[in-house]
């Protein structure tokens, strides 16, 4: 074979090679320095997850009556049977971790194989370092690619009009296309830290909102215990969440009793009998014999979230929140349970209320007792 013939030979056999060797070397950078273990150990679930369609064909086998394998089958069940239930439970522990510990070292040997989809770098160094060093030279070199080396023996091996411009071209469009490669892949991790960087700025301006919402309400409390302590604590200090609405169930009849901070146009009494009156968030709290809490909404942009309340001397109250869709505030605190639990918020209001309740008990008995005196 001559020189020339040779030549061609290897100009034709780094042309078969150069996509698909560029394809893993690209592949093998990508994913140098990543943590792989924690890919072997979940690798095996999506593939028996996959397996699970066969339990039923395996399930519907009458394996004991098998020749060889029932009876087999027969007698592991027997012993296994005849086992305590710690030995049981233990065994059959160690069983599945050795058949998952089985899957993962065969996913590992597909993770450390060439060409496979599962293929990592790193699992390939680490259980075959010396395959591992036939590639590290190439996995090291970020400006090399056989594309590139087949651009640059095409421009040597091939006549050109003008060699020298030619070459010079080809040579540039060899390193451009390697920088361009360079450029897209910084360009995919300067996003995925953006996306990072945007996620965290999210959790936290949710954190900051929690704390000063959380710091408001703490401020609020204080100052109710304070008024309290002072003898001027009144229903309207019960308006550190919302505006609200309270009700006096008796009779199967709503009577309004309060209303701070609303437009007014809540209905004065609301028969939780009558027919259209069942959508009312404060009709079905007071219909309920739970605890909780339940909302609706009037009118478009608007909220009302109703619970009923056990009172003194026998009374049941509905007390009604009353807020925006836009108050993300009142949201938070009373419609999730990502800063601290709403039924915890409608304790603190029912505490407030037992206490406002007790005080207006009584100034009645003592208002009762000095018109009996005056008689």
């Amino acid at each position: 074979m001559n020189p020339e013939e040779i030549k061609k030979n290897y100009h034709s056999y780094i042309d078969q090679i150069k996509d698909p060797f560029d394809q893993i070397v690209l592949k093998m950078r990508s994913q140098k320095g990543e943590s792989w273990r924690g890919i072997a150990w979940k690798g095996p679930i999506t593939q028996l997850i996959g397996y699970t369609k066969h339990f039923k064909t395996l399930a519907a086998i009458k394996w004991a009556t098998l020749p060889i394998i029932g009876s087999s089958f027969v007698a592991v069940i027997g012993w296994y049977k005849q086992l305590p239930i710690w030995s049981l439970v233990l065994c059959s522990g160690a069983l599945l971790f050795l058949i998952y510990y089985v899957y993962v070292r065969i996913y590992i040997g597909k993770m450390a194989t060439l060409g496979h989809p599962e293929f990592h770098v790193e699992a390939l160094k680490a259980t075959r370092p010396d395959e591992y060093k036939l590639w590290q030279h190439f996995i090291q070199k970020d400006d090399f690619t056989f594309n590139g080396l087949y651009t640059i023996l095409n421009t040597l091996l091939v006549p050109q009009p003008d060699n020298s411009i030619n070459n010079v071209i080809q040579y540039s469009k060899a390193h451009e296309e390697q920088l361009l490669l360079t450029i897209q892949a910084q360009k995919e991790r300067i996003e995925e830290f953006e996306q990072t960087i945007n996620s965290i700025m999210v959790d936290v301006d949710i954190a900051d909102n929690a704390i000063d919402y959380l710091v408001h309400l703490i401020a609020d409390i204080t100052t109710n215990l304070y008024r309290l302590t002072n003898n001027v604590l009144d229903f309207y200090d019960l308006r550190f969440i919302t505006p609200f609405t309270i009700y006096n169930l008796k009779d199967n009849v709503l009577r309004k009793i309060k209303d701070i901070g609303t437009s007014g146009i809540s209905p004065g009494e609301i028969d939780i009998t009558a027919p259209g009156n069942e959508d009312y968030a404060a009709v079905i709290a007071a219909r309920s014999k739970a605890n909780e809490a339940f909302m609706n909404n009037p009118y478009p942009g608007r909220y009302i979230v109703a619970f009923k309340m056990q009172m003194l001397e026998g009374e049941e109250w509905v007390f009604c929140f009353h807020f925006d869709t836009s108050d993300e505030r009142a949201l938070s605190l009373l419609l999730s349970n990502d800063i601290i639990e709403a039924r915890q918020i409608r304790r603190l209001v029912h505490g407030f209320c037992l206490i406002l309740h007790g005080i207006m008990i009584s100034k009645k008995e003592a208002a009762q007792y000095v018109a009996e005196k005056a008689n």
